[in-house]
Parts: structure tokens; C-alpha cells; sequence
């Protein structure tokens, strides 16, 4: 039945007597006529070079009383589950033809002439769940997307809300398909939100959802090895329902994940689904071993994907779905702050500072760190795109936020050599500042210059360094090897800032500048050199062209702090060596 014109594959109109409407009849015939001798189980079991067959199908069969388009699939399955025992061989390709087929049909037709082929799925896919892990080995792709595809079609049938049993066997394809194969993240979108909408009891509605959301929460436990695609497609599915969306780095783009817009995104309820596991998530995050767990669990199943770079990339996207859910829980008395960090507003006095109690610092630093770098994240990405500003941290913990890196600058000298966790604390306290100064200038950027909240977080900005300040010149003075331990930071801190072309910058450079004069000459020379250089930098242009760029310019370098943050947490976690794996 080719044609002429691409159009009229589109169209059931035929004129009559014309070699379209006669090879439809004898298809319609045959097919009529070969019916009971078990066609159509021949059909879907062989390979069908021809991309257009099982639309052909369709049309021929759309205005056949005698046969009409469901009748295929229902003698199909009735011919299945008469086995006793589905047979691995050549089901993947069963299922491939079938997700074409019912990818031709209307779904949405009358719900009578899909009550007694639902029953047919019901029995089928619970018996295909028995025989999917040898199936899948027999497969050259691991690719169960055609699986998923079906389950999406007959979610969409009319009708469905009366035949909740079907749910369960879809739940467990779903699960294991996680766990073990190849799928198309788009699939899964719409698999959970056709499930949303094809059922009216919450539980019903959330049944495929919530069970992504488990396996994603047993994978972060570390209590399941999902492959490393998979881990990130379902990362990538809570943060985008809830309005963020994964850096667009090459391992995202590997596994065809983009950034959409955030205003038209379809609805899975995954990150309402989250919320229950929050501490669950935060947990991944604030461990220092999670990153040394990921790496040695990493199989390297997709080119672009780096034991290295993964860690990185899953702990800032869950890291951003906790900056966005605390930004919703937050109101004037922040709850959602105090109830998940704290400890914030109640950081012990230096005097009372142990061993552990300085680990502890280290630990919230760390975590503060990763938070705000989400925040960050979705800022950059997402912007003005979307009716929520991701601020976690109200601007009114600022002088918390100093009072916790106050402590790490004070106990430094004294701590450091305890272990590599406390030599690694000055990295982080130092990477802290850096994103607490990027995040209250986007904040400030928000809004015009001269309104309150532009002054307010420039003011903040301006409060917070003039309490960390000291402490960085107190190291300084400690002795010439912490002298240029500080100094090396410092100047990381400042090349940063000003590659981001921080505002701040300008201000507290002239200040800064005089407090290392006086230790320029204990420095090696590369650090003399840097620091002459931060020193001679011209002012950035201001051309159309260049403003338009701060954005990939800021988000370059938040990908590559993301990725120093991987890389230590992951050295002090091997130096240490109090995990399993």
C-alpha cells in the first residue's frame, strides 16, 4: 500500500476501485481468512523490515467490522497465554512489534472493545516479568523502551481507571528495567504521567511514580547497583518535576538529557514522591564517602560517563533538589531550614571546639557547599524561566554561615594534622566562600540596582567578609608553610571571582591586596607570579556580546568546582579508609 504522496499514509480516505482501496481489501481478506489458523502470532514474532507494515495495518483494519484493530492484539495474546511458559526467544522482538502496532492505534476509542483485552495484558505481563532477565540477556541492547512503550499505550486507554490490578505487573517491569536495562528517558516521563492521569485514587496515580523514586532511593542507600545511565536518569527525573534540571555536561548529553522549559514540563508528582526520603538524600550528600562508594560501583556501561565526573554530577543534582525543596518549605520563619539544618543558626563558639566537634564544621561546610552549588545550578540553567528563586539559604544566616568558616580559619593551625579530613578543611572553607559570594551577587543580580534586596545582599556580601577577613590574616601570620597554604587558596579564591567577574571583587581586592604585601616574599614565585596577575587584570569589557556570555561563563565554573569538590572529598575518603564497600 505504498503511495505517491507522503500525506496520504495519514489518510483512511480511499477512491473506490483505485489500487489503494484494492490492496486494502486483500489485505483486510487475508487477514480476515487466516485469522484462526494463528496469523497474527507469526506476524508479531517475525522480524518486519518494513517500517510502515503495522501502520498499514492499522488503516486497513480501522472500518473492518469483521475484524477490527484490537482483534490482532487479542487473538495475539489469547495465543501467548495459552502457553504454559512464555519462551525467552524472540519475545523482545514480540514486544517491538507490538509497541508499533498500538503506537498506529486509537486509543481513545470506545472503552467496550478494550474489556477483554485488558484482562489478556494483565495475564501476559505477569508471566513476561517471570522470563524478562533471560530475555534481556538474549538481547544484543538491553533496550526495554518498546516494554515501557506498551504499558504507556495501555495507560492510555479509556476506561482503565476500572482495572487497577494491571498496575502491579507494570510496577515490577518498571523496577526491573531500572535495574538492569537499557531504556529511553523520555519513555519514562510519559509512562508516569500517563499513570497520573489515568487513575483517580492517589495511590493508583502514583503507583509508577513512586516506585522510580524507590529504586532511585535504594540506588542512593547504595543498596542496589543500578547501572550508571540509569542513576542519572533518575536523578535527572526528580529534579526536572521539580522545575531543575542536571548541568548539561557530556554525560548528561550522552543520555540524550536536555534543558527543557521549565514552564511546559509535564507532571510525574517524582518529587512529591521525594519528599518522604528528603533525609535520605541528604544523607548521600553529606557523606564524605558517597563519591568513593559511586566509584567503586561504577561499571562504565555509556561512552562519556567518568568514574571521576559521575560522583560529582549525582551529589550536585540531588544537591539541587534539596535547595529547591527547602526553598519551598521556607518561610518568614524559614521552618524548612531549621527543621533540616539546625545546627545553622547554632554553630558552638571556637573555645568550645574539639576533634570531633571541628569535624563536624567540616561536615555542615561541606554540605552547605554542595547546597548552594545546586542552588547555583538551577539559577544559571533555569533562571528566569521559572516562578521560583532557588535561595536555601536566607541571606539572614549569613553571619552563621561566617561563624562556621570562623571556626575552621581559627582551629586550622592547631587541627590540621589530626588527619587528612582535618588538613582537607581548609579547602573547603575556602570553597565555601567562593559560593556564598556567587550566590548572594545572583541574588542581588535578581533585582534591580538601588531596590532594598539589591542592597540587602550587597550588604550581606559585604558583612560577610568583613567577619571572615580576619581570620584569613590571622593564618597568614600563623607561620611561612601556613602562610602559603592560605596564600594558595586565597588566590584560587580570587582567580575565581574574578572569572566570574564578581562585583565584590572590585571593592575588597584593595583591601585585601595590602594584608599579603607583607608575606609577598616568603612566597614561592608561581605564587608571586598569580598574584601579580590577579593584580595587573584589566577590568572585563561590557559589549552586548560579553554580558550575554556571563551566564556559560559562571556555569563553566561552577562544572569545574563541582568537579575539585568530587576530587577531594574522594582523595580524604580513600586516605581515611573507615568505609566498606
Amino acid at each position: 500500500m505504498n503511495t505517491v504522496y507522503p500525506w496520504k499514509m495519514e489518510t483512511n480516505t480511499y477512491l473506490p476501485g483505485n489500487a489503494r482501496s484494492v490492496a486494502r481489501q486483500f489485505l483486510r481478506c487475508v487477514l480476515h481468512q487466516l485469522a484462526p489458523s494463528g496469523v497474527f502470532l507469526q506476524i508479531f514474532q517475525s522480524k518486519i523490515d518494513d517500517a510502515e507494515f503495522f501502520r498499514t495495518m492499522a488503516m486497513a483494519l480501522a472500518d473492518f467490522n469483521e475484524l477490527n484493530p484490537t482483534a490482532p492484539l487479542q487473538l495475539l495474546l489469547e495465543g501467548l497465554n495459552e502457553k504454559k511458559n512464555l519462551s525467552s526467544t524472540g519475545i523482545m522482538q514480540t514486544m517491538a512489534n507490538i509497541a508499533s502496532y498500538m503506537d498506529c492505534l486509537q486509543l481513545e476509542t470506545s472503552v467496550s472493545i478494550w474489556v477483554n483485552i485488558l484482562p489478556l495484558f494483565d495475564t501476559f505481563f505477569r508471566k513476561l516479568s517471570l522470563i524478562l532477565p533471560v530475555a534481556v540477556e538474549m538481547s544484543p541492547n538491553r533496550d526495554m523502551s518498546p516494554v515501557l512503550r506498551i504499558i504507556c499505550n495501555i495507560l492510555r486507554i479509556q476506561g482503565l481507571n476500572s482495572f487497577k490490578a494491571i498496575i502491579e505487573p507494570f510496577a515490577k517491569i518498571v523496577s526491573f528495567t531500572i535495574q538492569s536495562c537499557n531504556f529511553d528517558y523520555q519513555v519514562l516521563i510519559d509512562l508516569c504521567h500517563t499513570c497520573n492521569r489515568a487513575f483517580t485514587k492517589e495511590r493508583d496515580k502514583l503507583y509508577l511514580s513512586r516506585t522510580v523514586v524507590f529504586e532511585l532511593v535504594q540506588s542512593l542507600k547504595f543498596k542496589t547497583n543500578i547501572p550508571d545511565e540509569n542513576l542519572l536518569k533518575l536523578v535527572q527525573f526528580i529534579i526536572q518535576d521539580a522545575g531543575g534540571t542536571l548541568s548539561p555536561t557530556i554525560i548528561v548529553e550522552d543520555i540524550g538529557i536536555t534543558c527543557w522549559d521549565i514552564q511546559n514540563l509535564i507532571n510525574t508528582s517524582a518529587s512529591e514522591c521525594m519528599r518522604q526520603y528528603f533525609a535520605d538524600a541528604l544523607d548521600f550528600v553529606a557523606d564524605v564517602h558517597t563519591l568513593s562508594k559511586i566509584k567503586s560501583n561504577f561499571k562504565g556501561t555509556l561512552a562519556g560517563l567518568n568514574e571521576d565526573t559521575l560522583g560529582g554530577a549525582l551529589k550536585c543534582g540531588v544537591a539541587q533538589f534539596l535547595a529547591i525543596e527547602i526553598t519551598r518549605g521556607n518561610n518568614r520563619e524559614n521552618r524548612a531550614i531549621n527543621r533540616h539544618l539546625p545546627w545553622l543558626y547554632n554553630p558552638l563558639p571556637a573555645v568550645q571546639q574539639g576533634p570531633k566537634e571541628f569535624i563536624d564544621c567540616v561536615t555542615h561546610i561541606r554540605l552547605l557547599s554542595w547546597l548552594l552549588l545546586g542552588s547555583l545550578v538551577h539559577m544559571v540553567l533555569v533562571g528566569t524561566n521559572s516562578n521560583l528563586i532557588c535561595q536555601p539559604i536566607p541571606l539572614e544566616a549569613s553571619g552563621h554561615v561566617a561563624e562556621h568558616i570562623q571556626v575552621i580559619l581559627a582551629g586550622f593551625a592547631e587541627q590540621s594534622k589530626a588527619s587528612v579530613l582535618h588538613m582537607s578543611s581548609l579547602f573547603h572553607a575556602f570553597i565555601l566562600c567562593q559560593l556564598w559570594t556567587m550566590y548572594c551577587e545572583q541574588l542581588s543580580g535578581l533585582n534591580m540596582p538601588g531596590t532594598e534586596h539589591y542592597h540587602t545582599a550587597s550588604l550581606t556580601l559585604a558583612d560577610f567578609w568583613a567577619k571572615v577577613t580576619p581570620g584569613i590574616l590571622q593564618l597568614l601570620s600563623h607561620s611561612k608553610v601556613l602562610a602559603e597554604m592560605v596564600t594558595l587558596h586565597f588566590l584560587s579564591l580570587i582567580e575565581a571571582l574574578i572569572e566570574c567577574n564578581s562585583t565584590v571583587l572590585a571593592k575588597l581586592f584593595p583591601l585585601w591586596r595590602p594584608i599579603m604585601c607583607p608575606y609577598q616574599n616568603q612566597l614561592p614565585a608561581h605564587l608571586v607570579v598569580r598574584l601579580q596577575a590577579c593584580e595587573n587584570r584589566a577590568p572585563p569589557g561590557q559589549t552586548k556580546d560579553e554580558a550575554a556570555s556571563v551566564s556559560n561563563v559562571l556555569l563553566k565554573w561552577i562544572q569545574r568546582l563541582q568537579f575539585k569538590m568530587g576530587q577531594i572529598e574522594l582523595q580524604t575518603s580513600a586516605a581515611t579508609q573507615f568505609y566498606t564497600v
